[in-house]
């Protein structure tokens, strides 16, 4: 429908505007990041944006967890800066659950599985409502191999976002990892089944796809996700982002990074 550039221009577009209208805002900087990042996928643009809108602003506490997560991390793979940066921000808030949350995250793609738990312990504790909270808590047990804990958890993000396809993905690859194929298989086809009547992310139906074994399905999927440009190539498909390496194993998605000039 937009073509291979299109989705990214009509977002880059846009954020370039209201950055002109008003350059000294910290706000429009960091809308414009995301369209950098993940609609343009130009990540040098994309850090600068970051920066311009930190230096504005230096307590912009979701500014900096964005640049921590998104661009540190899973876009470049700076994985000990970005848990340093997610450190930062919550220094400036120490009771915010969305800060704690994204410190969960870092702790999580660099390794710090502990760490993560109890960042993300914390973010629960402070709301247990917080999507970001659950999902963090999610991967941060999952990687610790708490695996009942996990699927518990990942339950709760159903309930509260609405059964949201990534979530569902998420606890796909839990089931897989914990050797209960049947139940990894039963999210994908809940996914798949929610496709045909509502938009789906093609990373998404990848990652689950994977998690379920299926990969002439994942290989499919992830091709249609670069095909329209998806936004989640740059996050979901990430070789930092823990519910992907299932479908970072197969050679044909490997391939298909490479072909996109990405690692």
């Amino acid at each position: 429908m937009f073509g291979r550039a299109g989705i990214g221009s009509y977002w880059h577009d846009g954020k370039q505007y209201a950055v002109a209208l008003d350059p000294s805002l910290a706000e429009a900087h960091n809308a414009l990041v995301m369209a950098c990042l993940m609609g343009a996928w130009d990540k040098v643009e994309a850090e600068h944006e970051f920066l311009r809108a930190l230096e504005l602003n230096p307590k912009y506490l979701q500014a900096r967890d964005w640049y921590a997560y998104f661009c540190l991390q899973l876009a470049q793979g700076r994985l000990e800066e970005g848990v340093t940066q997610a450190k930062l921000a919550l220094e400036s808030d120490p009771l915010s659950s969305y800060a704690n949350g994204m410190v969960g995250f870092t702790c999580c793609s660099a390794a710090k599985y502990e760490e993560a738990v109890q960042a993300c312990e914390r973010a629960v504790e402070l709301d247990p409502e917080s999507l970001v909270a659950r999902l963090a808590h999610h991967l941060a047990l999952h990687l610790s191999r708490r695996f009942e804990e996990a699927v518990a958890t990942a339950e709760v993000g159903l309930a509260i976002s609405g059964r949201m396809p990534l979530v569902m993905a998420c606890l796909g690859v839990t089931f897989a990892d914990w050797d209960k194929p049947k139940y990894a298989d039963a999210a994908y086809e809940e996914l798949v089944g929610r496709a045909r009547h509502s938009y789906v992310p093609p990373s998404v139906l990848a990652i689950a796809a994977a998690a379920a074994g299926i990969e002439e399905r994942a290989i499919h999927h992830t091709r249609e996700a670069f095909e329209i440009r998806e936004p989640g190539c740059q996050i979901i498909l990430s070789k930092f982002f823990p519910a992907s390496a299932r479908l970072r194993a197969y050679l044909r998605f490997q391939e298909i990074m490479a072909s996109m000039g990405m690692k």
